[in-house]
């Protein structure tokens, strides 16, 4: 009976998958087919967007429906909310301008402020502690705000009006404590280096570079009709300007512009790779890690990535998660074999997402050399 149960579930989950780019490779399809359709259906979630890359191959495959009950398809070009995989694409800003030198990863927060900011005995806050949530700052500067809201969200002028005040609770660089106020003031201090607004950095040095034209902030009217309705925890956010969490969390997307997103990091031949993929912080060296998913055996902090130690069959990862706004988010890469994975589903439950990030994980193990 379970087994009958079983089949007829994916069955449905192959009659509502659809492949908006399919790849040459049958490998890559193979591996893909039960893997994904296990993955949607344990996911719970009213739909999902898997993206595979291997090698110059990409395969996007989307299933059930972009809401609940709507009968639409989601595919390479439905919106989705990256959430937290925004802090890894503004750690790449980052990174862009510190080659062309307008900021160096040592420089002091203290640079970009107007106020005299904390410290805590003598150590200020640099740009690489907020990169690798080592700054000593909070989660949020007060309660979590309403995700569906973002006008519950912090401003630049309250970011920066709260920061002086705040007492540092310990050294910074010392412990890893996850911080989205962090990122967003990252995001800050990156627009005054580069003398334009965050949002246009991230436009001039990423997503225009790749033609990731649908990755962004401000959704268009075109835009936001091919947003999925996210669900579970939280509740569905609208289709608005999410500017106010441009460094942390606030970032539209799709998988055709997460496939080329996932492409660039993988090119060996890139050289500023070597440092948005660096690992800084060595999770050995720190005193203790706060927020971050233990279940993964991390073995340090980049540049807002988490570095997953190899174990067993699996490779060494980098890999970044995002939950809110009704959605779940995940990115792995496996640096130097050419292989990486980006799920996204439209249901915020934190219970069964750590499933699904292990199935990434493994579909990752099965597709590189070892």
């Amino acid at each position: 009976m379970r087994f009958a149960v079983l089949a007829l579930a994916l069955a449905f989950a192959l009659a509502t998958a659809t492949v908006s780019e399919a790849a040459d490779d049958p490998v890559l399809k193979a591996a893909t087919d039960l893997t994904g359709d296990v993955m949607f259906l344990e996911s719970g979630a009213p739909g999902m967007v898997l993206v595979v890359v291997r090698g110059d191959q990409v395969l996007i495959r989307g299933y059930g429906e972009t809401e609940k009950g709507n009968g639409i398809k989601p595919d390479g070009a439905s919106l989705v909310r990256l959430n937290s995989i925004t802090k890894v694409l503004t750690t790449e800003v980052l990174v862009s301008l510190a080659a062309a030198r307008k900021l160096a990863l040592t420089d002091r927060l203290q640079r970009f402020a107007e106020a005299r900011l904390p410290v805590f005995k003598d150590r200020a806050i640099t740009l690489l502690d907020l990169a690798t949530h080592s700054a000593a700052l909070p989660r949020e500067m007060g309660s979590a705000p309403d995700g569906a809201n973002p006008r519950a969200w912090p401003t630049y002028t309250d970011r920066w009006t709260w920061l002086p005040g705040y007492q540092l609770p310990w050294e910074p660089g010392t412990i890893a404590s996850y911080s989205n106020v962090g990122f967003d003031l990252l995001a800050d201090a990156i627009g005054k280096a580069g003398g334009r607004s965050y949002p246009d950095l991230l436009r001039s040095q990423v997503t225009e570079r790749l033609g990731m034209t649908d990755t962004g902030f401000a959704p268009t009217q075109e835009q936001c009709g091919r947003l999925m309705i996210g669900s579970g925890l939280g509740g569905p956010a609208t289709c608005v300007d999410t500017q106010a969490t441009g460094g942390s969390g606030g970032l539209y997307s799709t998988g055709n512009d997460m496939a080329r997103w996932l492409r660039h990091n993988l090119d060996t031949g890139n050289p500023a790779l070597a440092l948005s993929h660096a690992v800084y912080r060595p999770r050995q060296a720190m005193q203790a890690t706060i927020g971050f998913d233990e279940a993964a055996p991390m073995a340090g902090l980049g540049l807002g990535w988490v570095a997953v130690a190899a174990r067993s069959i699996e490779p060494m990862l980098l890999v970044k998660s995002g939950g809110g706004a009704g959605f779940m988010s995940y990115v792995a890469l496996a640096p130097g074999r050419d292989v990486g994975v980006f799920v996204v589903v439209n249901r915020a439950d934190f219970a069964m997402f750590s499933g699904l990030t292990d199935a990434a994980n493994k579909l990752i193990a099965s597709l590189v050399t070892r």
